[in-house]
């Protein structure tokens, strides 16, 4: 009698154990679910890193537009652009970007009160957790204007 009661708690520690197991099991898989999800990361593309508006006269305004891309899977935001000087304005036409969406970044470079090579840059902040500011390099070469010769 003394083993069927001990062959009788050993059956049901097993089952016990094992339903542990299995909602455990159910726990994590569901847990590792939510986690993917939100292990989606964005991440910035820029079409070009770097960009040489060349040979300008003082006082021209060059502009370029570059494009960025979110290449990940997350949402991408666009926390803000930062100028590195006030003679540079940036704007971009939207902030937050699905996967495989793209934006323009507006840039214009005022050249007025510059002379010769310039070099300035912008600095695009975001989520992606790779590359939280990136950073895009301009450059100009600033010529005074020609003044015609008058005939009198």
């Amino acid at each position: 009698m003394n083993k069927n009661i001990i062959i009788f708690l050993l059956a049901v520690a097993v089952i016990i154990l094992g339903g542990i197991l299995i909602f455990s099991n159910n726990q994590n898989s569901s847990s590792n679910a939510n986690s993917n999800k939100s292990k989606l990361q964005p991440r910035i593309i820029v079409s070009e890193e770097e960009w040489d508006f060349g040979k300008v006269v003082q006082g021209e305004k060059p502009t370029h537009t570059f494009m960025v891309k979110n290449g990940g899977e997350g949402e991408l935001i666009i926390e803000r652009i930062k100028e590195s000087c006030s003679c540079i304005e940036a704007s971009i036409s939207t902030t937050r970007l699905q996967s495989g969406d793209t934006a323009e970044v507006t840039v214009t470079y005022d050249t007025t009160d510059y002379l010769g090579k310039d070099e300035k840059h912008i600095h695009i902040y975001s989520n992606d957790p790779g590359v939280p500011d990136k950073r895009i390099n301009l450059y100009v070469e600033i010529e005074k204007p020609k003044i015609p010769y008058l005939n009198d």
